[in-house]
């Protein structure tokens, strides 16, 4: 579901008060952001005849870029399956009736 939800879907989700995504979803997304233009700059650079030296290195970049890339954004979904159980345990009342009777 999360990962094919356009940017500004994204964005309303976590403007609003749902409690997920959050702020891992939004970090994950961010770094996932940030490979990107990592794959953007090597794809730029491969086949340039002045960096052609470099294009085994630029290759394994863009390679790792991408693969960092996809792991943040299964990340994402992760984050949003760990916090949505613990966000309904915050809901969960602090003391069970026997507790409270022995106060």
């Amino acid at each position: 579901m999360i990962k094919r939800t356009s940017c500004e879907e994204f964005l309303e989700m976590l403007a609003s008060k749902a409690p997920v995504p959050g702020g891992g979803g939004a970090s994950a997304l961010v770094g996932a952001t940030g490979t990107a233009l990592a794959s953007m700059v090597a794809n730029l650079t491969i086949g340039k005849a002045k960096y052609a030296e470099y294009q085994d290195e630029i290759i394994d970049i863009s390679k790792k870029a991408e693969v960092l890339r996809e792991t943040l954004l299964g990340l994402i979904k992760k984050d949003i399956e760990v916090f949505e159980p613990l966000s309904k345990a915050y809901s969960l009342p602090k003391e069970t009736d026997e507790q409270k009777k022995h106060k």
